[in-house]
């Protein structure tokens, strides 16, 4: 059967070497691939069905491309299908937001100074980490977050405090909060 498929490919002009166990596969051609890396894991599976099935070191490395040609495509798919998820969910939290009772509708002016107010706590109190954590996930739309920020800028304002939490009025000592403070 072996002898056939090699006629036939050789017919053709493709069958050169296709069949002949070398003494070692050399997989240095598919090292430092962009985006990819060979699991040795895998390799030391796939090396004994490549001996068991005579596959010479040309057959290997077709196999290898279309291989990783399906995985290119496969990870593509996954990053598409991401991306939709992700968009789904960013368009289910603006769907809660709309419909949200105790936030403002986003068809009126108060939208905007509510989220004025969210915005400044979100940039003011929430660390660079923490704001890409949110980015990746999403939930910097997330309707209770908003909110969330919204009492913080809130009490903010009221309290007049920064980012260090301290309140802007100066600091008296034990002495002037129990006696009061004689100028």
């Amino acid at each position: 059967m072996q002898e056939q498929i090699k006629n036939s490919l050789y017919l053709n002009g493709e069958g050169e070497d296709l069949f002949g166990v070398p003494d070692k596969y050399d997989y240095s051609k598919f090292q430092n691939l962009d985006g990819f890396s060979l699991d040795d894991e895998l390799i030391n599976q796939f090396i004994p069905i490549a001996k068991k099935l005579n596959l010479s070191q040309r057959s290997v490395e077709m196999l290898f491309e279309i291989a990783l040609c399906m995985a290119k495509k496969q990870c593509l798919q996954f990053e598409q299908n991401g991306e939709f998820e992700k968009q789904d969910k960013l368009n289910g939290y603006y769907k809660r937001f709309c419909e949200d009772s105790e936030l403002p509708n986003p068809n009126t002016p108060r939208i905007s100074e509510y989220m004025r107010v969210a915005d400044g706590a979100y940039n003011e109190f929430a660390s660079a980490d923490l704001k890409q954590a949110f980015k990746e996930t999403g939930l910097n739309y997330h309707p209770e977050l908003i909110k969330m920020f919204y009492k913080i800028g809130e009490l903010a304002q009221e309290d007049n405090l920064s980012h260090y939490g301290k309140p802007a009025f100066e600091e008296l000592t034990p002495a002037q909060i129990l006696y009061g403070k004689n100028d």
